[in-house]
């Protein structure tokens, strides 16, 4: 039977309800079936449908011991990433799949089912590596893979299988699954044939996923499975492929080698209106998640802020950002960006956020063009402390020193003298003149000496809840609805992310990092500055332009 057809002509028929993301896939999926570039074959999806449901078995209540019976939706994806085959070379087209689910929809036992299938149906001699961002995670998933394992006689059988502390392995064929995560010291060295990435909502950057991919480069029919729900993580790995697959689902970017399956809504509206919605990002709903479950959770979450953002993320895979937070996820991510030589020969406003050596030093150019108000920003960090931040952040500093987002300064302390060099630069080189610059004077009297010399307009700004509360509600509209154009930067969008709002009895607010698991808010910081130095000066700068 061919199940990716079966499932396409359930949801035509109204029998299931998908997002508009997973539709346009499908719908591009069943097309590529008549593509004279490929052909489809269900006999490779078949084997390991076949193999799941014939040996494996659940290991957690309320289905320890039951026959493992693979839903329609299962069935699909196994026989898409499968059955394509690019049709001059008659190799597997898909090397990489990206599932996004909503937890319990049965993602880890999917995981260890296909695991399982690869171990014993592969010709031997290959490794299979069930990986996550941490050995905790990972354990979870290798443990599950085991319980699997050992719940079917046929499997755990000595002469077909065998555990150590290390490994399963197969005294016959030599096939391996083994664990890997961000901790693992070596992440070289592995022959990997099939790699099952769990949970990567919490990887900041993508080491993982290259020693997997680069393990994988003398194979030809090589393949990743990426399975997780949504997280909070702003600017990681998750966030980077989810950019990826919607410009490949928006047919901004082609790749016929990366199939995304992702179980998303189409608003939070309708999470709240129409339950019928709710299988959108929960597929398994109703049979593996029940619904009194997501009832409970749902009418919780009309009054508790921390169940609703909790929900919202995991549940119905919907971005949130910690509780407390002073924008949420949706309110500050915006993907616009911008050639900034299309801003060239512009007056701005300068805003700047400077710190010796814990903190990031930013700063940034803020200008109006056509109604948006465009953001130019630059970091500047000590190299000295970039490694050991990168730890305690859990953020890709060395990432984004590499793409030039920041600036290092040689020794345990920032270089203000970087940054007054940036603002010259911005001059020299894009004709962008800062007419104001906003800077907090803790800690700046050397620097604002060097600006004013050569012949800056420098404005103080202290950091207080009087002189920051109406600029930052300001940013909080213009953001809310689009207007502020940080070229998609991760550093600023990170930093807005982290910021929480300390509120006064009068309801004026200022920013804070105290609630904030992360604490580096400085890009937010002198954002908000900047539009501080606009307020006192909107008549003028608005007569410049």
């Amino acid at each position: 039977m061919n199940y990716l057809i079966k499932y396409y002509d359930e949801i035509q028929k109204g029998n299931i309800i998908v997002g508009k993301e997973l539709l346009t896939v499908l719908e591009t999926l069943i097309q590529d079936m008549d593509n004279h570039r490929y052909t489809f074959d269900e006999k490779p999806g078949n084997i390991r449908i076949e193999f799941i449901e014939t040996f494996c078995k659940h290991t957690k209540s309320p289905f320890n011991g039951e026959p493992f019976i693979l839903e329609l939706w299962e069935k699909a994806i196994l026989q898409a990433a499968y059955g394509f085959k690019i049709a001059d070379t008659n190799l597997r087209r898909f090397n990489e799949v990206i599932l996004l689910i909503a937890r319990k929809n049965g993602k880890t036992t999917f995981i260890a089912g296909i695991d399982l299938a690869e171990f014993f149906l592969s010709k031997g001699g290959v490794d299979i590596v069930c990986a996550s961002n941490t050995s905790e995670q990972a354990n979870i998933l290798f443990d599950e893979i085991n319980n699997m394992r050992e719940g079917s006689k046929a499997l755990s059988n000595e002469k077909r299988s065998k555990k150590n502390i290390f490994h399963i392995y197969s005294p016959k064929s030599k096939n391996k699954i083994k664990k890997l995560s961000a901790q693992s010291r070596n992440k070289d060295g592995y022959n990997i044939e099939v790699g099952c990435i769990d949970e990567v909502h919490e990887m900041t950057d993508s080491k993982v996923y290259d020693a997997i991919k680069q393990s994988q480069s003398t194979k030809e029919e090589p393949l990743i499975f990426i399975i997780t729900t949504e997280g909070n993580t702003v600017g990681g790995f998750l966030d980077s492929k989810l950019d990826y697959v919607r410009k490949m689902i928006k047919g901004e970017i082609n790749d016929e080698r990366v199939l995304p399956w992702l179980y998303t809504q189409d608003s939070i509206n309708e999470i709240y209106e129409d339950k019928s919605t709710w299988q959108k990002s929960n597929p398994s709903l109703g049979t593996v998640k029940t619904y009194s479950y997501l009832e409970d959770l749902m009418n919780k979450s009309r009054h508790d802020l921390a169940t609703r953002v909790t929900m919202l993320c995991k549940d119905f895979n919907i971005k949130q950002l910690e509780q407390g937070s002073w924008l949420t996820y949706n309110d500050l991510n915006n993907e616009s960006t911008y050639d900034i030589n299309e801003l060239r020969n512009s007056y701005a406003i300068g805003g700047v956020d400077l710190s010796s050596t814990t903190d990031l030093t930013v700063a940034l150019l803020l200008l109006i063009k056509n109604g948006k108000k465009y953001v130019i920003p630059q970091f500047f960090m000590p190299s000295e402390v970039i490694k050991r931040r990168k730890e305690e952040d859990n953020v890709p500093y060395d990432i984004w020193v590499q793409r030039g987002l920041i600036t290092v300064t040689e020794g345990n302390q920032n270089d203000f003298t970087l940054v007054t060099q940036w603002f010259l630069m911005m001059i020299r080189t894009y004709e962008i003149r800062p007419l104001w610059v906003g800077y907090d004077p803790w800690n700046s009297q050397y620097w604002t000496k060097e600006m004013e010399d050569l012949g800056f307009e420098m404005e103080k700004v202290r950091q207080g809840i009087y002189s920051l509360s109406e600029p930052m509600k300001q940013l909080e509209a213009d953001l809310k609805n689009g207007n502020v154009i940080y070229n998609n930067n991760p550093i600023m969008k990170w930093n807005l992310s982290n910021t929480q709002a300390k509120i006064d009895i009068n309801g004026n607010i200022q920013p804070s990092k105290l609630g904030s698991k992360y604490k580096r808010i400085d890009g937010a910081v002198a954002l908000i500055i900047a539009y501080a130095v606009l307020n006192r000066y909107k008549l003028e700068y608005e007569n410049m332009l």
